[in-house]
């Protein structure tokens, strides 16, 4: 396969069952997003939302104010965009966690942007689009249906594996499935 590449320099650990205490003792909250980051910028450390989504749009204030019936028409540009490379820091709430242990190696062998837990709700799919960087997939919870499409390749990457994926070019992800997928994106810088 041209698109993805197996890693083998990182530990396999339990991050779902890690994900989950966090979830359910409400250290950690999706705020209507389907994303949680796992580092931020210097003076965000607090906000797991913060870097969720576009660079480029600021969608705090659509979530926030998701029962206004603000459509996706309004959001707003942000002043200054953001950069993966400003990512340089953990959220405090992944601390002392398994995560701290996975950015850790991380740091040692990428250069590392964005690194987000992205949920993919059943039966739905992303729209066909590019990344500006590469990204290293860790489905922590992943099932049959559940599948990513690069070009013409098409792959259901496994459940504790790491994949190096080349997002650069046209891809689109999708969850046939009847439950929930959870994947660990880390963003490379100059891969």
């Amino acid at each position: 396969m041209k698109h993805f590449t197996p890693v083998s320099v990182l530990p396999i650990l339990p991050l779902y069952e890690e994900f989950k205490n966090l979830l359910d003792n409400k250290i950690i909250q999706w705020n209507g997003r389907a994303q949680i980051c796992v580092n931020s910028i210097p003076g965000h450390e607090d906000d797991t939302s913060f870097g969720a989504g576009s660079l480029l749009y600021d969608w705090a204030d659509y979530y926030d104010n998701k029962k206004s019936n603000k459509s996706q028409m309004d959001i707003k540009l942000r002043e200054v965009p953001l950069k993966e490379e400003d990512f340089t820091e953990l959220c405090t709430p992944f601390k002392g966690t398994l995560f701290e242990e996975i950015y850790s190696k991380l740091k040692i062998y990428y250069n590392l942007g964005r690194i987000r837990i992205m949920e993919s709700k059943p039966k739905t799919c992303l729209t066909w689009h590019t990344d500006p960087s590469t990204r290293i997939h860790f489905p922590l919870k992943t099932q049959d249906g559940c599948l990513m499409i690069i070009e013409d390749e098409v792959m259901h990457i496994p459940q504790n594996e790491w994949w190096h994926t080349n997002t650069k070019v046209q891809h689109t992800a999708l969850n046939g499935s009847k439950e929930s997928r959870y994947h660990l994106v880390v963003s490379l810088i100059g891969q």
